[in-house]
């Protein structure tokens, strides 16, 4: 049986004056997904969403939500939507419950108090309901905007950025929210720079760079399809191309201090490094190995690193 889309983005084009943030972009996304756009800042993730939003109009294609056109019906599709923008501009002179209770409104939803404290409740915020919006910690403003894409009990849920500026334990609070608002049958799509946020919460995975989609996948399977082999990292200084050349090394880079080499075989290339090592009077230190994740597929299709900025 198939399933059912919630978001079609069709031959999208979109641009800011005469810069193109969206190149003929296509992509689809299932009921009851996690899906991530992984890309760097920069890349055209947050223009995505605006076009799915109806906050940006494209030059050409065309947005759907629940298979209703976004530019022909912005009402209807906004109805089916909750959304976290990555810089929610909150009523600072607004209580944490009057938030909720106003933007719940602005969809015709009206909330009693014991509605609200409930929602509150999910975000651990109910102690917070009288404070006003500006005193609230980063992650509680968070958690906050979270509440309040949600007020309105949509199907759609889009989150730029969810955990931009977190701390790791406010971040991992935040996937654990992320991944009950899935379990109740909702759609995430989740924008994020993070490879770890998006190999730990998303079924599948767009990849996006300079605007254009470059692969889309559930993260093992891109791992797989592009056959990716473990990487040995150490810290120690070697010259790279004298790396590169050794016994069954597909490819090697430097991340910070540390060596990273892809190797087919972890064990012979061990040995040959503490051979060069050796040779040039040097020490190798901290040795370990890992299995390729996204940062390793974004590296072998863009040829950039998923950190560095357009």
């Amino acid at each position: 049986m198939s399933q059912q889309s919630m978001i079609d983005v069709k031959n999208v084009t979109a641009a800011y004056g005469a810069l193109t943030a969206l190149n003929d972009v296509s992509l689809n996304v299932q009921k009851g997904e996690i899906f991530g756009l992984l890309g760097p800042n920069g890349a055209g993730k947050t223009t995505l969403l605006a076009c799915v939003e109806g906050l940006h109009k494209p030059k050409q294609g065309e947005a759907l939500v629940g298979g209703i056109s976004v530019q022909a019906n912005p009402a209807a599709t906004k109805r089916q939507l909750g959304i976290q923008l990555q810089k929610t501009a909150l009523l600072d002179d607004l209580t944490v419950a009057e938030l909720v209770e106003v933007y719940a409104a602005l969809y015709e939803v009206y909330l009693t108090s014991q509605e609200i404290d409930a929602l509150l409740a999910r975000f651990d915020l109910v102690e917070k309901r009288n404070t006003l919006a500006r005193r609230l910690s980063g992650g509680q403003q968070q958690r906050l905007a979270l509440a309040v894409a949600i007020a309105n009990d949509p199907q759609i849920v889009l989150l730029d950025e969810p955990t931009s500026a977190l701390d790791p334990h406010a971040r991992r609070a935040m996937w654990d929210i992320v991944r009950q608002l899935h379990n109740e049958g909702r759609t995430i799509v989740l924008t994020t720079h993070a490879m770890e946020e998006a190999e730990a919460l998303c079924g599948r995975v767009a990849i996006i760079d300079c605007g254009r989609i470059v692969a889309c996948d559930a993260p093992s399977a891109l791992i797989a399809r592009l056959k990716l082999n473990p990487m040995l990292k150490a810290t120690v200084e070697l010259p790279l191309e004298q790396v590169r050349a050794l016994p069954e090394v597909s490819a090697a880079r430097y991340t910070g201090e540390h060596l990273e080499v892809e190797t087919a075989r972890p064990e012979a290339t061990l040995t040959a490094l503490h051979e060069l090592a050796a040779r040039l009077d040097r020490s190798i230190r901290d040795v370990a190995l890992r299995q390729p994740n996204l940062e390793d597929v974004f590296l072998k299709l863009t040829g950039r690193e998923l950190a560095e900025q357009n």
